[in-house]
């Protein structure tokens, strides 16, 4: 069955995920290659295009991470054929690199960088706009409004960026990439590029930054294509001017606050009476278009997600073009909107109508109230692994092992991925700062309250070699990744703690899959983001060739084998490097529906229970506790058979299909 984005159907009108739209688009366009690093919100882009890349003759990978995504990508872009690189707001931050430098040369075949940003911070550690960096790398940038335009951008950016030879840049938000719109399809090429390579196309040494006449005349040759670009800006239909004849006020949006923007004019009532710009190329700005605005008003509303990205320009343009204008945005002058968390059509409005002095309720007085009784009625929960995660052994494991050998406080660092909740706390727990001198010792009571530091991909490692190069003595230094993470980012670091003699212990927990971004293959799945086979890493092997002391393999439902490899690790006086290894649970729940093996759930003898609560503490969430009996439950439809409660319980209450 074709997938529906594979669909030759020129007019179908269907339902698709932003995401979704952007693979269509590149599909239409033709693409030939397609890298990526899976990050939420943007995972679905590559998830749709390895698809269906096999049906469409095409070429899909889950890279080891972002910079090699990219230059995948670039590498087929500088041979003509058209290709594709997809990752989230962070993950750009691992490619600048690349990215500022490859536009001084530019490209041959059409080149996307698709970014999906998190306003927010939904899935991610900032909420950072990746607009500055397409300012910043002097190229154009998208910003669809609505799923139509993300597949129309998306198609049309392959073209562009042949005809000014750079890269074109489409940034996307969380509220688009993961919602639904209509999209209508229009028809796909079929031209298949055959790759070439010429050293001097069109100039001396074209793919060398360092070869004659300079860098610099590269750099002279980047800005060389600023006029086609500004050119394309002032004339494409995203770009939209609106002028209401005597209307005093003006608007300009651009991507999904424009949406929002448009959506608040009609509830306020003001179609017909504000003039509106609306902008799908945030960098380079339509300038005549913008001139024509500011010189129709008196006075103009900011309205973007993300930073004042647009707002910046538009007050630069003003002061010449036409001085004087009120302009109100997220900027400290004449403040409206935050310049931090997301836009919502609410909060649009509201801005709108304090700016326009209009009355305008929010939220109506009756739907507070309602919030406030049903607010009583929630108890506050933190998210939570999953049944039988063996991520909860590994941090009940290592939880233990740091009450025995972990000295007076240790510090555990840790990472990005699903056991990054080990540092979420219990968001029931009333915390007040602390202000002391000296370092203060926080115990472990669930597995959410194990990691102390969490910032970035690859972060923990690098961190614990700082700690222990700053004579932290307190305590021990640990550090904690998963599997992807590890070859994501963690390799250098390894090789930095050995070669300068640090000693932390260093946990790998590896399920064999990125689980967290949706299960998407990684060196240690043994298969490719196409669904061939490929060959299994073992990080063992690799962190034992990178000279690592101790390297010991054990497994998370294991508890004691587990606490014991912890605990040699910590006492080592070297680089030592755990790794607890088992399958992720949600792909073995998959397999065993596939293949109908039975799981007998574990349950609860009421009689031998004591109400003790040491099963509660492994923070499983098929385990429960009864406040009236005092006893502990198990919910059957969740539980997994992992085990481990059973292994923890002192009073052997716990077994398969035991007596409740």
């Amino acid at each position: 069955m074709v997938h529906v984005v594979a669909e030759d159907k020129i007019g179908k009108r269907t339902l698709l995920m932003g995401n979704e739209a952007i693979a269509r688009g590149a599909i239409e366009a033709g693409i030939q290659l397609a890298a990526a690093y899976p990050g939420t919100p943007s995972s679905e882009v590559m998830e749709t295009l390895a698809t269906v890349a096999d049906d469409l003759g095409f070429y899909a990978e889950w890279s080891t991470n972002e910079m090699v995504a990219f230059e995948v990508a670039s590498g087929a872009a500088i041979t003509g054929v058209r290709s594709l690189v997809c990752m989230k707001n962070a993950g750009l931050n691992v490619v600048m690199d690349m990215f500022m430098t490859l536009v001084y040369s530019g490209v041959r075949g059409g080149y996307l960088i698709v970014v999906a940003d998190d306003p927010g911070a939904h899935y991610s550690s900032n909420e950072q706009d990746t607009r500055f960096a397409a300012m910043y790398a002097n190229i154009l940038c998208f910003e669809p409004a609505n799923q139509q335009e993300a597949k129309d951008m998306a198609r049309i950016a392959f073209e562009l960026s042949e005809k000014f030879e750079l890269p074109v840049f489409l940034r996307s938000v969380t509220r688009l990439s993961h919602a639904s719109g209509d999209v209508t399809y229009g028809d796909m090429r079929k031209e298949k590029r055959k790759a070439i390579f010429d050293r001097h196309w069109k100039l001396p040494y074209r793919w060398n930054v360092y070869g004659p006449p300079s860098t610099v005349s590269k750099h002279v040759w980047l800005f060389s294509r600023a006029p086609l670009v500004k050119e394309f800006v002032e004339s494409t239909e995203f770009n939209t001017l609106e002028i209401v004849k005597g209307a005093r006020v003006g608007i300009i949006a651009s991507g999904i606050g424009s949406s929002y923007a448009r959506e608040a004019v009609r509830g306020l009532g003001l179609d017909g009476r504000v003039s509106f710009l609306k902008i799908g190329t945030p960098y380079p700005l339509p300038e005549k278009k913008i001139g024509q605005l500011l010189n129709s008003v008196e006075k103009v509303i900011m309205i973007e997600e993300g930073d004042p990205v647009v707002e910046m320009q538009v007050r630069a343009l003003s002061n010449s073009l036409a001085p004087g204008r009120k302009i109100s945005g997220k900027m400290a002058i004449d403040q409206i909107l935050n310049p931090y968390d997301e836009l919502t059509p609410n909060v649009v409005a509201a801005a709108i109508a304090k700016f326009l002095d209009i009355k305008f309720e929010e939220i109506s007085k009756s739907r507070l109230e309602a919030k406030a009784e049903i607010r009583k009625l929630v108890a506050p929960r933190s998210s939570t692994l999953c049944a039988g995660c063996p991520h909860l052994g590994t941090y009940w494991a290592l939880k233990v092992a740091l009450r025995r050998s972990g000295g007076k406080v240790w510090i555990v660092n840790g990472d990005i991925g699903c056991y990054e909740q080990g540092g979420y706390g219990i968001f029931a727990t009333k915390l007040a700062p602390s202000f002391v001198d000296h370092s203060v010792k926080y115990d472990i009571d669930t597995p959410y309250d194990t990691l102390d530091t969490n910032y970035i991909m690859g972060g923990g490692i690098g961190l614990s070699q700082g700690e222990f190069h700053a004579k932290y003595e307190d305590g021990a230094i640990v550090a904690v990744a998963g599997d992807s993470t590890f070859f994501h980012a963690c390799m250098p670091a390894i090789v930095n703690a050995v070669y300068n003699k640090a000693k932390v212990t260093f946990l790998v927990l590896d399920n064999a899959w990125t689980a967290m971004t949706g299960h998407q293959p990684n060196p240690t799945t043994g298969m490719t983001a196409m669904g061939q086979q490929s060959p299994i890493f073992r990080i063992e092997e690799i962190v034992k060739s990178l000279g690592a002391g101790l390297v010991k393999v054990a497994d998370p439902y294991n508890l004691k084998e587990a606490r014991e490899a912890i605990e040699e690790g910590i006492k080592y006086p070297g680089v030592s490097v755990i790794i607890t290894r088992r399958l992720c649970t949600l792909q073995y729940l998959r397999e065993a529906r596939k293949s109908k093996t039975k799981i007998v759930p574990y349950a609860v003898n009421k009689e031998k229970c004591t109400g003790c609560k040491i099963c509660i503490q492994l923070g499983c969430p098929a385990i429960d506790f009864e406040d009236g009996s005092k006893k502990a439950g198990i919910d059957p439809l969740t539980c997994t058979a992992c085990d481990m409660c059973a292994q923890l319980c002192p009073f052997r209450a716990i077994s398969p299909g035991g007596s409740q």
